[in-house]
């Protein structure tokens, strides 16, 4: 337990490097100067108990160091300093301010592909929001995250109706040319795209990119955002000279304002292997496959989700080039994954894939190993 003089010294050095976490990173200054400050707020945030304490500056110097965290890909540092301002809201009874908090926790499980919480915390964030009538601005924002986590869940008549909700609030606060109009134009983008309307996405990504050049400078993220949105379409269309030209324009913009090691330059970095591949340029889709694998091992971590679909994707590419060895190492990571998942169907498939493999590699007995796991998992 600190003393008050301790107590009171502490809080104004921690306020004093919180004032270097920006409201938003926008640009690459931005993003840097959190790095350089980062560990610092992190030795001064350790020396407060969220037990033993109802100070509601302490949980706005919390929540601010969560955004701060979640901005450089620190997500499980994040979720543990948005955690500890609920802890003090809850004590001191500021509800009103655990709707940002719980909207924020609800965008980091959405990250982590924790679907069924992040609905849950956003609903929360929601009902709080709406019993205090907040600013128009964060109910929208809370609208729009909640569509993008039932797309994600699949759910795709609930995130539509949640991206209808987000766009009244627009209409009627008068904010439809406002920036945070783009994000919601991007999420309804999206949800065409998972259904393969691609040319009703591709009206609503360049509708964004007009309203965000009226308001933002050309390196400006959620610029960076567009333009990978439009350069899916563009490969959705097989246009895929445009594709990679708007997904380089976009990972121009994220490598400044975020860095290489980013979950958001990754994806960009796994958009354009793909179209590689799509163009049947194999050495560079491999190339950018295992940039963005190791991006997203930095970042998301090997266990996550995305991380499979990559060391899935490094597999099909190897296999298309006949270097099996090398295809048979990713394919057993993702082998080992589905089994401690419990996913039979696709510890089936990479079975039969690991077989075909050693067939062709002359490995007789590999081959019958790996065809009697997949004929067992048809069993399970």
């Amino acid at each position: 337990m600190l003393n008050n003089d301790s107590y009171n010294w502490l809080r104004l050095c921690f306020g004093v490097m919180i004032e270097y976490i920006p409201e938003r990173f926008e640009t690459a200054e931005m993003t840097g100067r959190f790095r350089t400050v980062a560990e610092h707020i992190d030795v001064l945030g350790g020396y407060f108990n969220p037990d033993e304490t109802t100070d509601d500056d302490v949980a706005k110097y919390y929540s601010m160091a969560g955004i701060g965290h979640k901005e450089i890909s620190s997500y499980d540092i994040s979720l543990d300093y948005y955690r500890k301002a609920v802890a003090i809201r809850e004590r001191n009874g500021n509800e009103q301010s655990l709707a940002v908090v719980f909207n924020n926790i609800a965008v980091l499980h959405n990250i982590k592909a924790n679907h069924i919480l992040a609905a849950e915390y956003n609903i929360r964030a929601i009902e709080i929001a709406e019993k205090y009538n907040t600013p128009p601005r964060e109910l929208i924002i809370a609208y729009n995250n909640l569509t993008s986590i039932y797309m994600k869940s699949y759910e795709y008549d609930d995130a539509l109706e949640w991206n209808a909700k987000a766009v009244l609030t627009l209409e009627r606060n008068g904010l439809a040319d406002a920036p945070i109009a783009a994000d919601v134009h991007l999420t309804k983008a999206s949800i065409h795209y998972v259904r393969e309307e691609f040319k009703e996405a591709l009206i609503l990504d360049l509708k964004a990119i007009d309203v965000l050049k009226a308001h933002y400078p050309e390196e400006h993220a959620d610029i960076g955002t567009a333009y990978n949105s439009v350069a899916r379409e563009y490969f959705s269309l097989m246009k895929f000279d445009m594709a990679l030209d708007y997904y380089f324009k976009a990972l121009r913009i994220y490598e400044a304002v975020y860095g290489e090691y980013d979950s958001d330059t990754a994806a960009v970095c796994g958009n354009i292997s793909k179209t590689y591949m799509a163009m049947t340029n194999y050495e560079n889709a491999l190339d950018w496959c295992l940039k963005t694998l190791d991006i997203q091992k930095e970042t998301l971590g090997e266990g996550h989700p995305e991380t499979m679909l990559r060391h899935s994707f490094a597999s099909e590419i190897y296999e298309v080039m006949e270097l099996y060895d090398e295809a048979n190492n990713h394919l057993h990571i993702l082998l080992s994954y589905y089994q401690n998942a419990g996913v039979d169907k696709i510890v089936r498939i990479v079975c039969e894939r690991l077989a075909g493999n050693y067939e062709r590699m002359g490995n007789a007995a590999e081959t019958a190993v790996y065809r009697n796991m997949a004929g067992e998992s048809k069993h399970v």
